[in-house]
């Protein structure tokens, strides 16, 4: 029973250590894709946030940090696009729904469709915050001559510093050559670079949160947990030793009182002869 008492004691005192790990964290962004969760973090940790990476049963990760932190991580990572735009499939948008579709609401799909994976493809650039692709794909009657041709417009809006303007015949290209009788000339791209300043680019923890509360760098944070860490083990090393020296004090105890009784019961068997001669 003392053994399991040492125990108890020694699991007190790491509760209030645990919980004040996991204390005072939020949920930053969740069902999040490995890769970009790593990309988040990877950014948030440079900029001398401690995010930590919790994935769910289903395989998505959620991102948490210091509550006191939210809204400069969300505006740093804000700053960088993240987390990015999100699109839908040819298999997500034509996955069977149980219902005989009309032709129009065929090809209003197909449209759709072709807009998020151009609009997906185009994402991937470096530099590129958001896309929109909208196309159009008249309906032409094959019995008349003079057919309308279709169009695409693209819309870009990427960081200032990124010169997507050298890719612009490219993006063109990758449009028309993705639509079946799309000209080159029919493909209008819209280029939006956003200007961001140096404390947008990189926020400074110190416009957030008071001067008490500020995010150490990464090199004194490794050493502060270090040494959190050494102190909890010496705490615990030193716990489990009052620990042992109790039981062994107790046991101690019964040695001797044992003894004791043994010798008063040797002595009693000495008596007994005597007794029996007199």
């Amino acid at each position: 029973m003392r053994g399991l008492s040492g125990w108890r004691s020694v699991r007190l005192v790491m509760l209030p250590v645990l919980v004040a790990l996991t204390a005072c964290k939020a949920d930053l962004y969740t069902q999040l894709q490995e890769r970009e969760a790593n990309e988040m973090l990877a950014l948030l940790e440079d900029n001398g946030v401690a995010a930590i990476r919790v994935v769910a049963k289903d395989g998505t990760s959620t991102i948490q940090v210091d509550e006191k932190l939210l809204a400069f991580s969300i505006n740093l990572l804000n700053a960088k696009g993240l987390p990015r735009q999100s699109f839908k499939n040819l298999g997500e948008i034509f996955q069977g729904s149980g219902l005989i579709a009309s032709p129009t609401e065929e090809r209003a799909r197909y449209v759709y469709a072709l807009s998020e994976e151009l609009s997906r493809t185009i994402s991937d650039i470096d530099g590129v915050f958001s896309v929109r692709v909208h196309v159009v794909l008249p309906h032409n009657d094959l019995v008349r001559a003079g057919a309308t041709p279709s169009s695409a417009s693209v819309f870009i809006r990427h960081d200032a510093k990124t010169n997507v303007a050298a890719l612009l015949p490219k993006i063109k290209m990758l449009v028309a050559d993705s639509i079946e009788g799309l000209s080159y000339d029919k493909v209008e791209v819209v280029l939006v670079p956003v200007e961001r300043s140096a404390h947008e680019q990189r926020p400074d923890p110190t416009a957030v949160l008071p001067q008490a509360s500020l995010p150490l760098p990464a090199p004194l944070l490794a050493t502060v947990t270090g040494f959190a860490a050494a102190v909890f083990g010496v705490a615990c090393y030193l716990l489990i030793g009052v620990v042992t020296r109790r039981r062994k004090q107790s046991t101690g105890v019964s040695k001797v009182e044992g003894r004791r009784d043994a010798s008063a019961v040797e002595a009693i068997r000495k008596r007994m002869p005597a007794i029996g001669r007199g």
